[in-house]
């Protein structure tokens, strides 16, 4: 199929939406999987959902745990459901991993306590783990069959800038659901259940794609040899030890957002005001969402290795500004400005968070064969949410035990750390850019 058009593709097809007057095959699966980035991530009870399990008794500690959870549950089904998607289709994956999602936000809401969070966000990991890989694979695939894969760094970015801004237009969604649903604005559960809704939405649209192009009969053997050959490349075994350590930096602050607005708001009042806070969270996915959509010129200006020094960098430096900020609010010398610098740091880590996923799927993408695709894909997420799952739990013990100043601080110095030895240990060339970035 490389570089050519089959006549029997299922782009093609059989069926009247395939023929469309003025947009072919090709456009209208495009058309089909940006609306799909809208909605895969709609998550408008993400800003509250510590504040919902606060209400029902979970300390920072139990939150780890339950974050853990959803990180362990990735652990255990990232491969095996990327086996499933390269067996049976990422379409099928498409619009279960969606559903899952619904079910364990919809669990969150109906049995709020410890074993309901616990199973809510284990359910929320299996939908993640589902899709993991299946969006990038289907879109990698319709463009290879169409011969059109040198196009795969442009489309990645222009799905993730999609992905980014319909998760920030749910967050904001959220911010005005939980202040107008409750005279008290803290209506956590009227979020929690529109996101299920936005989650089942996702699912109808991917009901309307056609399904990525064919492969041939499965073959077990086949599968197998492909999936050890690309697993045993050096470029990936190398990108496993780079992306466990960006993940654990972009996962680590991002699940801290609501505990430091919280923790902050005795000195910032309207760090606690839900509908700022649902605004803050949509004004960060729609920042870097122009980030996403500008990787293939920031990567032809400058090339992959600053990329890839910059991204978990910023992301310490930032870490250490918010611990200072954290420090002078425990000492009794923190003030509003203090505050907002932290806040700040939230849109500077919005940086490589809009970078890293189209650059890391395209390093990926073009040393891997389509056989084991998805596979290989959730292989490389397992490794990266894995270590993140026992660092979460950690990080947030440690929070709780020595305050929030000081696990930023050891969090920030020690990624720092870490990024250098990953970056000096790589392959020589293997970020000198030779992969297409139109």
């Amino acid at each position: 199929m490389q570089g050519g058009e089959p006549a029997a593709s299922p782009l093609r097809g059989s069926g009247r939406r395939a023929n469309l007057p003025g947009l072919s095959p090709l456009d209208r699966q495009l058309r089909l999987l940006r609306a799909y980035a809208l909605l895969t991530y709609p998550f408008a009870c993400v800003p509250f959902l510590f504040l919902w399990f606060h209400r029902h008794g979970m300390d920072e500690g139990d939150y780890g745990e339950i974050v853990g959870a959803y990180y362990l549950a990735m652990f255990l089904a990232e491969v095996p459901t990327g086996v499933l998607a390269d067996r049976f289709g990422c379409k099928r994956m498409l619009v279960f991993g969606p559903l899952l999602l619904a079910a364990g936000f919809g669990l969150l809401l109906g049995a709020p306590g410890y074993a309901g969070f616990v199973a809510g966000e284990v359910l929320l990991g299996l939908g993640h783990a589902v899709l993991s890989g299946p969006p990038s694979t289907i879109l990698y695939e319709t463009l290879r069959e169409h011969g059109e894969q040198r196009r795969y760094l442009a489309e990645e970015s222009r799905m993730h800038a999609r992905r980014l801004l319909g998760t920030g237009g749910s967050f904001l969604l959220g911010g005005t659901l939980a202040r107008i649903g409750a005279p008290s604005g803290d209506a956590w559960h009227l979020t929690i259940a529109a996101t299920c809704v936005l989650c089942a939405g996702a699912a109808v649209v991917a009901m309307r794609l056609a399904p990525e192009p064919a492969r041939g009969v499965f073959r077990v053997r086949k599968f197998f040899a492909e999936l050890r050959t690309d697993l045993t490349r050096p470029p990936l075994i190398w990108l496993l030890s780079y992306w466990a350590v960006l993940f654990t930096l972009l996962r680590y602050p991002f699940h801290n957002y609501q505990p430091w607005l919280r923790a902050a708001g005795s000195i910032e009042p309207l760090l606690l005001d839900p509908l700022f806070v649902g605004a803050l969270f949509a004004a960060m996915n729609f920042a870097a969402a122009p980030l996403s959509s500008a990787v293939p010129r920031l990567v032809h200006r400058l090339g992959r290795r600053p990329l890839f020094w910059a991204m978990p960098l910023v992301l310490c430096a930032s870490l250490v500004v918010m611990a200072w900020e954290r420090h002078a609010a425990e000492a009794g010398t923190g003030s509003r400005a203090l505050a907002w610098l932290a806040v700040a740091m939230f849109f500077v880590q919005q940086v490589p968070f809009g970078m890293h996923m189209a650059l890391l799927q395209d390093f990926v993408n073009h040393r891997i064969g389509p056989a084991a695709r998805t596979t290989v894909l959730s292989a490389v997420s397992l490794v990266a949410r894995s270590c993140y799952a026992v660092c979460n739990v950690a990080l947030f013990h440690a929070q709780l035990g020595h305050g929030m100043a000081w696990t930023l601080w050891w969090t920030g110095v020690a990624g720092a750390a870490a990024t250098a030895i990953v970056l000096w240990i790589r392959p020589r060339g293997v970020l000198r850019g030779e992969t297409p970035i139109a």
